[in-house]
């Protein structure tokens, strides 16, 4: 692959959005995915971050563990991390463990 980044990453006035470019958020991008969003969240910490999973079909609970992390981490700064744009068996996966109690979802 030409370009190595998982995301694409745009800075708007009011939110930062990282889009993952990838169709599946698993153990070959998750560490890279997790870092950029973490990065883009650092540059701007007066922002929310959306983390825009659209082109995302599928999550494993490995990934799940991983986003549950960076909500952590967005947490423990003081930052809002919200999920954008799921597909809906992502959705459902994410509500069938109740992790939409723990992430802020938006469509």
């Amino acid at each position: 692959m030409s370009d190595p980044t998982a995301t694409i990453i745009e800075q708007h006035p009011s939110v930062v959005v990282v889009r993952v470019r990838a169709d599946r958020l698993d153990e070959t991008n998750l560490t890279a995915v997790r870092s950029e969003v973490s990065a883009a969240g650092q540059a701007s910490p007066h922002l929310p971050v959306a983390l825009d999973l659209c082109n995302v079909a599928f999550v494993p609970s490995l990934s799940l563990g991983g986003l549950v992390q960076l909500a952590q981490i967005f947490k423990a700064r003081g930052q809002r991390l919200v999920l954008a744009n799921l597909q809906p068996c992502v959705r459902q996966t994410i509500t069938v463990t109740r992790l939409d109690r723990l992430f802020e979802i938006q469509d």
